[in-house]
């Protein structure tokens, strides 16, 4: 694979910034979330939490990008009628 150079890549204070691998990304987010959270619990949970919320967001943007027409519009108004109470 060859890399382009048409882009620049952004400096912060004339230093390129340092991409971190997703593993140590992950990492850190747990422990910070360890920190705030309870210590007694391993930090594998946390680790599996971090995991579990970025899933969770990734699916939410994959989810505005599509349109609510179709099957999905139709499942939330059958939900609708389903649960609300009618009125009147």
């Amino acid at each position: 694979m060859i890399t382009s150079n048409s882009m620049p890549i952004s400096t912060v204070n004339g230093k390129q910034p340092r991409i971190i691998p997703t593993s140590e990304l992950i990492d850190r987010l747990a422990a910070e979330m360890r920190e705030t959270g309870d210590r007694e619990l391993p930090l594998s949970f946390y680790v599996e939490q971090v995991k579990r919320k970025l899933a969770n967001e990734n699916a939410a943007n994959d989810d505005q990008a599509e349109e609510q027409t179709g099957p999905a519009a139709a499942s939330s108004s059958v939900f609708a009628c389903w649960a609300l109470p009618e009125q009147g």
